[in-house]
């Protein structure tokens, strides 16, 4: 099952998603993205589209080298997929995306990524203990997995550890990390894997031919997967939420789009047709159409996606990390979280980004270059998404649904 065929009615006590009335209200919040898979090699009127549309941007002074949003074509492929490849709606997205992220709560989305690291900020056990949302492993397509538990939601208990401005800034700082770090080194790992494949196929000088090339669009990882638990998820949680939640919709879809491939939404209760019904207008069809209704009979459709050693046991995997927060097991080459590679090289580099500093950033850069080791996973990439990783790393998260976040975490120390 692919994500654009996600409406299946296996266990879904509601009935298939697209048997929602045709009067239903269309999203509020954000024009309606395509269905098609981000992942899907472009048409040859779709890839000169892509290229006017880069060409525009950049005569208009919109993308420049060191954007963290990414000037790499994987970034206004998602953009231009989420407005099916209309060239001036896509423009008017991106330059909408580019001034919320400049001018985000005065201090920009770089300035937000100097005050809190995602993977690593004080109480963050706390907090995502009482809003549990968290990447583990990755699915059969190279994906990152997130999970998301709604029934452990304790507002009451979150909002005593960490006031509500400072919680929306970590969810948005969450949102940040799936684009700018997970996703990349889970394409990384791909068109590594890819190499060495050809390599033991007997391609070996083929595949050296394309190693210092950018990875090709099958290669390329670019949305997740996202497990949505609701056991035990009550409708006055539901309402205690809501606005919250819709804002946090509105994010994703008009500044992170394109990025949820898959929803599958487990242990739904008979409450979540009210549930539903109240979140539906917040979404576009095709936003709708990537996701997938279960009951408690939802084991071997995840298992359909995801290798039984990257679904946690409680999920009906084989991962016994027993930490449902993040996952603890040992995987010393991280293939499993592959974003966790080298991680503290990683994030002393970002740390030392300075938004007032161009030059200094590209001083580092050099530097950072110069020490580079091949196991690092920001070595092999070769385009601008390489640059924006060194410089800020972290990342971004998910498209027209809902918001997909935090990352396992692991130490910062040296």
């Amino acid at each position: 099952m692919t994500a654009t065929t996600a409406t299946s009615t296996k266990s879904a006590p509601f009935g298939p998603l697209a048997s929602i009335p045709k009067n239903q209200p269309r999203s509020t919040i954000s024009e309606p993205s395509t269905s098609q898979s981000s992942q899907e090699p472009l048409t040859p009127g779709q890839a000169e589209i892509l290229e006017a549309f880069r060409s525009e941007l950049e005569a208009e002074g919109h993308l420049k080298p060191d954007e963290t949003l990414g000037t790499d074509d994987e970034t206004l492929i998602r953009f231009l997929r989420a407005r099916k490849f209309n060239l001036q709606a896509s423009k008017r997205m991106i330059t909408q995306c580019l001034q919320w992220r400049h001018q985000f709560e005065g201090i920009g989305i770089d300035g937000l990524y100097g005050q809190i690291d995602p993977f690593d900020f004080p109480n963050r056990d706390k907090v995502f203990k009482y809003w549990p949302i968290y990447f583990h492993g990755i699915d059969k397509l190279g994906r990152p997995v997130n999970i998301q538990m709604f029934g452990s939601l304790d507002l009451t208990k979150l909002y005593s550890v960490m006031d509500r401005e400072s919680h929306f800034k970590v969810l948005v700082a969450n949102c940040e990390a799936l684009t700018r770090e997970i996703l990349p080194a889970c394409s990384h790992r791909k068109h590594m894997i890819s190499l060495q494949n050809a390599s033991e196929s007997g391609h070996h000088s083929q595949a050296n031919s394309h190693s210092s090339s950018q990875s090709t669009p099958s290669n390329k990882i670019t949305n997740a997967f996202c497990i949505v638990d609701l056991k035990g998820f009550t409708l006055t949680q539901f309402w205690q939420i809501k606005n919250i939640a819709r804002t946090c919709f509105s994010i994703s879809q008009d500044y992170y789009p394109e990025t949820m491939g898959y929803l599958a939404i487990i242990n739904a209760p008979k409450s979540f047709s009210t549930i539903f019904k109240a979140i539906a207008p917040w979404l576009s069809k095709e936003t709708i159409s990537k996701i997938n209704i279960l009951g408690e009979d939802y084991q071997s459709t995840l298992l359909e996606h995801i290798d039984d050693v990257n679904l946690p046991s409680f999920l009906g995997g084989k991962c016994e990390c027993n930490n449902q927060f993040y996952c603890t097991t040992n995987d010393e080459k991280f293939d499993r979280s592959p974003w966790l590679k080298e991680r503290d090289w990683k994030n002393q580099s970002w740390k030392k980004f300075d938004i007032h500093n161009p030059q200094a950033n590209q001083d580092t850069r050099s530097d950072q270059a110069t020490q580079a080791h091949p196991s690092n996973p920001a070595s092999g990439f070769n385009d601008s998404h390489q640059q924006q990783n060194e410089v800020t790393d972290g990342g971004v998260t998910s498209d027209g649904a809902l918001i997909i976040n935090n990352s396992p975490k692991t130490s910062t120390k040296n």
